[in-house]
């Protein structure tokens, strides 16, 4: 749902001049075309670059030979009547602004070229409370490197809505159970869409799931894996990561400790608790934890999510082609750090949590106000990192309606 909240913010120095620029999502490994605005005659000289590097590079009075550049050379093609670009098989490296100069002048408009991976087949995570009033179901998927992504929910023959990653279903006010609706969840990107399989119905009292406690981590740190409190210190304990085995104790067999694979030497099992401890957490340690106590599986499990700390993000800033109105994206690599919130601040007020983009709008007052400046601040459970101000979007004496849409 989009919150609007309009203010007046006055903003100054005409020279800062900023290009319509159109944002391109594309598949990795996939194809992209580039297409300037056509232009009366054929321009005697072209030149494609990706932010300061070239890209692709012709000029008539040397010929009729295009020259690329770089790991560009053999999947580019640049059409020297329309100035259109073509790559294949893109790569993560070729994101970023394309900007394209004909007869050595840069045209107005760019390109912000993001290479996505499809998204992955994802699966619902079902946890209830312990009287099994509630549920929380979560969509989940390794989404790094499809980011942005947009989560969508589907109950029983019903309609999707994107609602978010979590959707929660409380039994009181449910009839669901009683039409044995089921749940499904798709992952969408700006190149593919994928649905889970269907889960439910929720609250029969034959179905079983595991309650499950969500444990974000941060990369390189380490965890404490609790399990409920026993009266009597357990004869043997398993730890698994999936089907995998992590730490395994049986007095039978002696007061040692088995470490499996690459968890011995970082894991610590406390004999008489059960309690797990992983230090020097890698992405590999993601997953669902489960321990077994005298042969038992215990109910609860553990999702553990492996986070790097957010990147110092920059705010790219597009403007319409008249320049009455302005995108501010805060843009930053978030790949093995999600989820992450978008912060923003302007000029000294408070900030705020809005999304990632925050859009500006000029307006026919002309009201002499002082030039705000808008900062962007990127956080995950772990970190928090602040961006670079930007400023002086418009001109000298403009008022700005700035418009916050939170996701």
């Amino acid at each position: 749902m989009n919150i609007q909240i309009i203010t007046l913010i006055g903003l100054c120095l005409a020279k800062d001049v900023f290009s319509a620029n159109e944002n391109v999502p594309c598949e990795l490994g996939g194809k992209v075309v580039l297409t300037p605005v056509s232009v009366t005659n054929p321009p005697s000289s072209i030149l494609w670059r990706l932010e300061k590097n070239k890209v692709a590079d012709f000029d008539k009075d040397f010929g009729t030979t295009v020259t690329y550049y770089g790991d560009f050379n053999g999947r580019t093609t640049l059409d020297t009547t329309t100035g259109e670009l073509t790559i294949t098989g893109l790569r993560k490296t070729d994101e970023g602004v394309y900007s394209v100069e004909f007869n050595s002048k840069r045209l107005e408009k760019t390109y912000t070229l993001s290479v996505l991976k499809p998204v992955p087949k994802q699966a619902i995570i079902v946890s209830c409370n312990d009287n099994n009033i509630s549920c929380t179901l979560t969509c989940d998927g390794d989404t790094a490197g499809a980011e942005p992504v947009t989560y969508w929910w589907k109950v029983g023959e019903g309609n999707w809505e994107e609602i978010g990653k979590l959707l929660t279903v409380a039994k009181s006010d449910s009839k669901l159970n009683q039409n044995g609706y089921k749940y499904t969840c798709k992952l969408k990107n700006g190149v593919s869409e994928k649905d889970s399989d269907p889960v439910g119905p929720l609250f029969d009292p034959k179905a079983v799931f595991s309650i499950i406690d969500n444990v974000p981590c941060e990369l390189g740190g380490e965890v404490v894996l609790t399990p409920v409190s026993m009266t009597n210190p357990p004869s043997s304990i398993l730890w698994r990561l999936g089907q995998i085995k992590v730490a395994d104790f049986d007095t039978d067999f002696g007061p040692e400790v088995t470490y499996y694979g690459d968890f011995n030497g970082r894991t610590t099992l406390d004999t008489t608790t059960g309690e797990l401890t992983i230090t020097g957490l890698r992405k590999t340690d993601e997953g669902v934890y489960s321990v077994e106590f005298n042969s038992k599986r215990l109910e609860k499990t553990y999702t553990l999510s492996v986070l790097k700390q957010v990147p110092k993000p920059a705010i790219i800033v597009s403007c319409n082609d008249n320049n009455i109105s302005c995108n501010l994206t805060c843009d930053g690599d978030t790949a093995g750090a999600e989820p992450v919130t978008y912060w923003w601040k302007e000029g000294e007020g408070n900030w705020e949590e809005i999304g990632k983009l925050l859009t500006v709008i000029k307006s026919d007052s002309k009201l002499n106000q002082n030039g705000y400046k808008y900062t962007c601040k990127l956080k995950n459970p772990f970190s928090e990192e602040v961006s670079y101000s930007v400023k002086d979007v418009f001109g000298p004496g403009e008022t700005l309606l700035t418009t916050k849409a939170k996701d």
